[in-house]
């Protein structure tokens, strides 16, 4: 089985702390929930960048996606 990166944001190192503040894009952040006892709830990944993007971003966020086996039938 086979992930891949769907990329939901961006994020940036809190100067002079252990914190990296990031924006998600909501309608994509929705489309990777799932459910949990009752709960909704999403899982992400928060990689930092090898260096800041054009707009100072230090941190890129995902959600990994299992991809479907073209094997399949």
């Amino acid at each position: 089985m086979a992930f891949s990166k769907k990329y939901i944001g961006k994020g940036k190192q809190v100067e002079n702390m252990d914190i990296v503040e990031v924006s998600l894009n909501m309608a994509e952040l929705q489309n990777h929930t799932f459910e949990y006892e009752g709960e909704t709830f999403v899982k992400f990944n928060v990689a930092k960048l090898k260096e800041p993007d054009q707009y100072g971003k230090t941190h890129t966020v995902y959600v990994s996606v299992k991809e479907s086996d073209s094997e399949e039938s």
